[in-house]
């Protein structure tokens, strides 16, 4: 057998016939030598010997392998049939590949992100990150240094952790500065993670407090800045104006511990020794945490166990703790420090959209499949009428839509080698270090595998199952209308049609909430006017520059842009809303003590004189910043009326006191809540601190023009470098640019619904169209006998349209009770519009009646002016 020749198959068939052969001619010989002639012999023998096949056949059957070669027949027979039917083929093919690649495409995002959340680190599924306080979904780093090192020591339920803190830097000392992500982690950042180096060594235990200069490159700036040099290791670069060792280099693919985040580089936690506030106070949070659990304890047991440390930790420092100390721990596939805390929200639910997608499709090619095995039905009865049994012909029909499932497999995976990278392609021009993408790895293969093997399942199911129940002696017997009109084919193929118009619907009415809210976030009112406004980083804090040098410039840069032409208003601030970057702390009213858990956490940023007025959000009472409130003035702040309730209910806020960072200041302002980070958050306080009182670590230029903010953008950076041509200057583009990150995840979800939709609306449409029409025709004789006996066209074209129309609401009626239940998974995500909002049900169900009448009417319509001699003829 030609097609597995590793198992002997032909030498084992070639010696049984030659031992055949041989046998045969020994008995011709004996019969010629007792006078018999040579023809005569040869018959003789032959009627001795018997049927030589089924003696075959029984040999193989005793080798235990015969039923590999019976699989290659059918696979052979299987190819042949597809290939009598071209067109079936290639249209079952492409809808099967396309649904495949879509729901591959899904997971293959998910692969990247979800269940690949630190690529290169050693069995992520024992990682945890740590959450301190309320749970909440983009959380501040949870812990000082001090409380770091008091829970790595004192717990029991970990094999390490470990902590980091991620920025950005300058690469400086070459002739232009570059800007890359840093993050200072603990000593044993990467032996926590099973890191291993490319080149050189990571960091040692005693080198986590000390001032040593040294840094860990990425494999990526290794490639691209120094060009992969294998000689890199104890040479020096400049960081920041600051002199730093290259002590190794990490290995390829990994970029951090933050999941879809990308590092550069990394040092120690305070390798200068600059930082000795942060490394030495217990009320300076700055640091994200990550452990791994020792085997057999769970995230639960860990959970309990650093509770009690923290307990006694806040029981040791009370001062330092206010506010809620519990903790929680999340897997890192929904960790909510990097971004797989937005993608666990969004991509497990665009899966089982496309799960739904290959139900339609398998549902569709099912039914084509059926309309097959009418057509196949007098050669599947003679057969069976040989002696094929059920099994066999089950087999056969399943083998068919097994060839057609692999094949479409082969092409999703082509497909999907091309689409897993076009998650990039959603996520706008921004200023956060992302690196996420899917990936083609063996799981998304083994994940095209088993999609494949459910599409085949389902494909050729119903289908075999027909096949084998088909009475062969009534199918001999019978003439074709009345076979094909049998009551067995029409309740599959109108249960077929049911199931597509019931998964469409709810597939529909999905897309059409996601695409309300998408208009309703672009069209919401985010509090602040963020059209004709430029924005651009200046890193001055990156660079290195003192304080004294960074304040001067300051002034110089807001001085020179307010003079530009075409710009009405400038400001300076660490911070721009609506692009997913965060920046909380702990406030207080004077004199207020916390209950026991309580945290009054509040958002807040660093604005300059006539920030409020370059966003056109409006100072409600009091006043907004000036240039004296410097450094030497009393420190003052702004609060939104957000945090004017929370704080003083029914009082004004204004000359209150609010300690932040452990200091106290005066409310001299009040302004209009405005968005912070997306258009459907709840309110949260938010407090706006003087720029040249307490400078920002980022320095933001905010100018507001009268024309297009893009014809700016040249002169703002030239502007800038006028002050110093080493000033790095990035991410200069418009406002509006910026803050699309806000609605990327809309984007996303309404983006694959609608496709989603629109293939479920289509395969919906022609799935009732096929069936309608196919019906129709089987009873061509049928409608040219009532034609001939007195109805009329309009009662032909009534007795197709019901047929369709009486399936189509049955679909309808099911479709409704599954959308009810799916879309109160997605509430969570939208926005402005209800789940079961009645405008976008009551369309989305006159859109699919209308598409299923117009799909029922053109059957009809051709039946109705068939010629009814025409007709009775075609028997």
């Amino acid at each position: 057998m030609k097609w597995f020749p590793s198992f002997g198959f032909q030498r084992r068939k070639r010696e049984l016939q030659e031992e055949i052969d041989a046998h045969l001619q020994m008995a011709i010989a004996d019969r010629v030598a007792r006078g018999e002639t040579a023809e005569t012999a040869r018959q003789a023998a032959a009627r001795e010997f018997g049927n030589i096949p089924l003696v075959q056949d029984v040999t193989r059957d005793m080798w235990g392998q015969a039923w590999l070669e019976q699989l290659g027949r059918d696979v052979r027979y299987a190819l042949r049939q597809l290939r009598k039917s071209p067109g079936f083929t290639i249209t079952a093919t492409a809808m099967l590949a396309v649904a495949i690649c879509a729901n591959s495409t899904v997971f293959s995002w998910i692969d990247g992100t979800m269940l690949r959340p630190i690529p290169g680190a050693r069995d992520t599924g024992d990682l945890v990150s740590l959450q301190r306080g309320e749970r909440n979904f983009s959380p501040t780093p949870p812990l000082s240094y001090l409380d770091y090192r008091d829970l790595r020591e004192q717990n029991h339920t970990f094999a390490g952790i470990l902590a980091y803190h991620n920025d950005w830097i300058a690469l400086t000392g070459g002739a232009q500065p570059e800007r890359v992500y840093i993050a200072n982690v603990s000593a044993n950042y990467f032996d926590v993670l099973g890191i291993k180096p490319v080149l050189g060594r990571f960091f040692l235990s005693d080198e986590e407090s000390l001032a040593i200069p040294n840094v860990v490159l990425g494999y990526s700036l290794w490639k691209t800045r120094y060009a992969k040099d294998p000689a890199i290791v104890g040479k020096s670069i400049e960081v920041a104006r600051h002199p730093v060792t290259v002590i190794g280099v990490a290995p390829e693919g990994f970029v951090g511990a933050a999941p879809g985040l990308r590092d550069d580089l990394w040092v120690t936690l305070d390798p200068l020794g600059t930082d000795v506030w942060r490394m030495t106070h217990r009320d300076s949070d700055w640091l994200i945490v990550i452990g791994r659990l020792r085997p057999g304890v769970s995230r639960g047991q860990a959970a309990q166990d650093l509770d009690t440390v923290m307990h006694h930790i806040v029981v040791a420092y009370p001062d330092q703790h206010l506010g809620d100390n519990r903790i929680t721990l999340d897997p890192m596939w929904r960790s909510p420090f990097g971004a797989n805390g937005y993608m666990a929200a969004t991509l497990p639910i665009l899966l089982a959209f496309a799960g739904v997608v290959l139900l339609l499709t398998s549902a569709n090619v099912a039914t084509l499949t059926l309309v097959r095995f009418v057509s196949r039905r007098r050669e599947l009865a003679i057969r069976q009428s040989l002696g094929a049994n059920r099994i066999q012909l089950v087999r056969q029909m399943m083998l068919e839509g097994a060839v057609l499932s692999i094949v479409a497999g082969v092409v999703a995976l082509v497909l999907t080698s091309w689409t897993s990278k076009t998650f990039a392609w959603f996520f706008p021009a921004n200023s956060i270090p992302l690196a996420l993408n899917g990936t083609m790895d063996h799981r998304v293969v083994i994940g095209i595998a088993v999609f494949s093997l459910l599409a085949g399942m389902l494909c050729g199911a119903l289908p075999a199952w027909r096949s084998s129940h088909a009475p062969a002696l009534e199918v001999l017997k019978a003439e074709s209308a009345s076979i094909s009109g049998g009551s067995r084919n029409r309740k599959l193929l109108n249960g077929l049609v049911v199931a597509q118009i019931a998964l469409s619907l709810p597939l529909l009415i999905c897309s059409g909430l996601f695409l309300q809210t998408l208009r309703n976030l672009a069209a919401a009112n985010p509090g602040f006017e963020q059209d004709h406004v430029l924005t651009a980083s200046v890193g001055l804090n990156i660079a290195g520059y003192s304080n004294d040098e960074a304040q001067l410039i300051r002034h110089k840069i807001l001085d020179r842009t307010s003079a530009l032409p075409g710009v009405e208003v400038a400001s300076l601030t660490d911070w721009i809303p609506m692009t997913l970057i965060q920046k909380r702390n702990d406030a207080y009213p004077e004199g207020y003590v916390p209950h026991p858990h309580e945290s009054l956490l509040v958002e807040n940023a660093e604005v300059g004189p006539r920030y409020f007025e370059s966003l056109h959000i409006p100072i409600l009472e009091g006043r907004e910043f000036t240039l004296n409130d410097d450094e030497k003035a009393p420190r003052v702040l702004v609060v939104d009326q957000t945090a004017a309730r929370r704080f003083w209910p029914g009082q004004d806020p204004l000359g209150k006191g609010l300690k932040v960072w452990g200091r106290l200041f005066t409310v001299v302002g009040v302004a209009r809540n405005s968005t912070h980070t997306f258009v459907n958050e709840s309110p949260e306080p938010m407090v706006y601190m003087s720029y040249f009182q307490h400078p920002g670590y980022e320095t933001m230029v905010q100018v507001r023009t009268a024309g297009n903010p893009v014809d700016l953008e040249p002169v703002m950076e030239n502007t800038i470098h006028e002050i110093d041509t080493r000033l790095p200057v990035f991410d200069v583009r418009p406002m509006r640019e910026s803050t699309q990150m806000a609605s990327t995840f809309a984007v996303i979800q309404s983006t694959l619904a609608g496709m989603f939709a629109l293939i479920g609306l289509v395969l919906a449409i022609t799935g009732i169209y096929g069936v309608v029409s196919y019906r129709t025709q089987m009873r061509t004789h049928e409608i040219g006998v009532r034609m001939a006996l007195g109805a009329s066209r309009v009662d032909v074209l009534r007795l197709v349209l019901l047929q369709g129309l009486w399936l189509t609401g049955i679909g309808l009626a099911l479709g409704l009770a599954f959308a009810l239940g799916l879309t109160r998974i997605i509430v969570r995500l939208l926005y402005g519009i209800g789940a079961n909002d009645p405008i976008t049900v009551v369309s989305v169900v006159m859109l699919l009646g209308a598409m299923s009448l117009a799909a029922c009417y053109l059957p009809a319509h051709r039946a109705m002016r068939r010629n009814p001699v025409t007709a009775i003829r075609e028997l």
